[in-house]
């Protein structure tokens, strides 16, 4: 045998070797990993692959997989790409590792798996301490591009996608860095946790710090300190204070996972602002809240949404299956009272719209501010009460208002139509309108009936000093549009200045963009009225002719003829 093919065969034994080693390597790790996951989580695990590296020391850990049957629910699984421990090689070899990635976790959970059969696998039904264990947990750990979504029937129902997390040590404690994206809404939150008086968070609170953002839903973060102990599967945090942008709150929560998660929180605020979508007109995705259930008790002596204030707030919001119910207790707003429900019901379906539910009652509260600042509406003020029963489906402000149907009823008391003198149209047959022009009433009230984002009413009433009136017509909640003809009569002190006749009914149309609303008499319908036409004749009859003379007695006022005013006896008595 000659020296080159010696060399060559040395060579060849020592790849096929070394691949031996490394294959042998390879299934040696994944038999190690597949025990310590299986004794860690109570739960049957499968692993694609494993790599070993020397320099940095690490173990990276390709395509785990584990699913769980959650009986007539279905089945959950949990997904990941990759995972990568770092360490020593010591630390790594006894099952150690200073820092764990997690790439592309995706976990899938069937919406009934709260309903399925038995309890759930727990780390505590795991095997006895004779099985292996994965030993002190990392100092870091850090999550890349995760998902969470809830499924049923074979699709996805609701989901975060694009989570992250990272976890460091701080002084005695760590710093935890979250976000995620549900939908078009994504939220951030920065934690710092630290035992209390250096004890375990199992048997002595954490004390935790957090700074949340999520600026679709709110401008300003969510900052604040608690007090945090977890019991079996329940999180709780007392001592709740912080802030939402310059508005204080105090309150707890409690976090219950044995079975599917349950989210209680109460909160206080003596003053609180939220902003408006307005610019948007587009509501947060709230497919999130089908991840859980939950009960949220908001009290607050001052709630101001945009424009529009409330006092003495009590809102009580209950979470279960996807629907959200929202009850507010009496609180006052603009001078008056409401109390009223809310109800959101979450599809199942992506392509599906949220379908809401409203009932709400008014009580003397000011119409003009509470108009103007609700929908713009500018030209009724008085002191207002009203009932709501209204249903809609969408996502936004827009496709809400185009579903709209139920029905609504308004009672305005001592108001004013702003931006035209009624009066003055009538008795000067024109429209003199203008910003300053007013009509003062004793009462106003409307019924309408609501369907396809269109209210319609016959049912119009206006009593006033000088006026009444009867009225129709529409309001478009999708165009932010009104078209109402009103047909008001003078009272009989305000008709006293017009010729006898002429004490007729002037329709007043009102059309156009609700909070720019056009308002000018109906001249087409002036003409077609049948007593207006009768008073005109009337007062023809007795320019020709009728009483008084007539032309020729207004004739003899402004010419006398001779003789004229003298009596017949002194006429006669000049004759010749």
């Amino acid at each position: 045998m000659t020296r080159r093919t010696l060399l060559l065969a040395l060579a060849a034994a020592v790849v096929v070797g070394t691949s031996a080693l490394v294959l042998a390597g390879e299934r040696l790790i994944v038999r190690i990993a597949v025990a310590r996951l299986e004794a860690a989580t109570g739960r049957a695990w499968s692993v694609g692959g494993a790599a070993l590296s020397v320099w940095p020391a690490g173990v990276t850990l390709r395509d785990l997989a584990t699913e769980t049957d959650l009986g007539p629910a279905g089945r959950t699984s949990l997904a990941i790409a990759a995972m990568r421990l770092d360490g020593t090689v010591g630390g790594l070899l006894a099952g150690e590792a200073d820092r764990v990635e997690i790439v592309r976790p995706a976990l899938q959970w069937p919406a009934q798996w709260w309903r399925g059969t038995g309890p759930l696998p727990d780390a505590a039904a795991a095997p006895s301490s004779a099985s292996p264990s994965l030993g002190p947990r990392p100092r870091r750990i850090a999550v890349r591009d995760g998902s969470l979504g809830l499924t049923e029937a074979g699709r996805t129902v609701a989901a975060i996608d694009g989570i992250s997390a990272a976890v460091e040590p701080r002084g005695d404690g760590h710093a935890v860095t979250l976000s995620g994206r549900a939908g078009s809404t994504r939220g951030t939150c920065d934690l710092t946790v630290a035992p209390t008086d250096g004890a375990p968070a199992a048997e002595n609170p954490v004390a935790i710090a957090f700074t949340c953002r999520a600026p679709e839903i709110a401008g300003a973060p969510l900052v604040g300190t608690a007090d945090a102990t977890l019991s079996g599967a329940a999180l709780t945090l007392a001592r709740l204070t912080g802030s939402l942008g310059p508005d204080r709150f105090t309150g707890g929560v409690l976090v219950d996972l044995a079975r599917k998660p349950f989210v209680r929180l109460d909160l206080a605020f003596d003053a609180l602002s939220l902003g408006t979508q307005a610019a948007t007109d587009r509501l947060p995705d709230l497919s999130i809240l089908r991840l859980f259930d939950g009960r949220v008790r908001l009290r607050a002596t001052s709630l101001a949404v945009g424009q529009t204030r409330l006092a003495d707030l009590d809102l009580d919001l209950r979470l279960a299956d996807g629907t959200v119910d929202a009850t507010l207790a009496q609180a006052g707003l603009q001078g008056g009272q409401v109390r009223g429900r809310l109800t959101t019901t979450l599809p199942a379906a992506p392509e599906d719209a949220p379908r809401h539910a409203l009932t709400l009652e008014l009580a003397r509260a000011r119409a003009l501010p509470l108009l103007s600042d609700l929908a713009g509406f500018a030209l009724l003020d008085g002191t207002a009460s009203a009932t709501l029963d209204l249903r809609g489906e969408g996502r936004d402000g827009a496709a809400i208002r185009r579903s709209l149907a139920g029905k609504a009823a308004l009672l305005l008391e001592n108001g004013r139509l702003v931006g035209i003198d009624i009066p003055g149209v009538v008795q000067s047959m024109a429209a003199r309108v203008s910003a300053a022009d007013t009509t003062a009433f004793d009462r106003l009230s409307l019924r309408v009936q609501i369907q396809d984002g269109r209210a319609t009413t016959e049912e119009l009433a206006f009593a006033g000093p000088l006026v009444t009136a009867g009225g129709s017509g529409t309001i478009d909640f999708g165009e932010r549009s009104l078209s109402f003809r009103i047909a008001p009569r003078l009272s009989r002190s305000a008709a006293r200045a017009l010729p006898r006749g002429l004490d007729v009914s002037v329709p007043v149309i009102i059309n156009g963009a609700w909070d720019a609303p056009q308002i000018h008499v109906d001249l087409a319908g002036l003409m077609t009225d049948g007593q207006l036409v009768r008073g005109l004749e009337s007062v023809g009859t007795d320019l020709l002719g009728g009483r008084n003379g007539g032309v020729g007695g207004l004739l003899d006022m402004l010419m006398p003829r001779e003789g004229a005013g003298q009596p017949p006896s002194s006429r006669r008595q000049g004759r010749p």
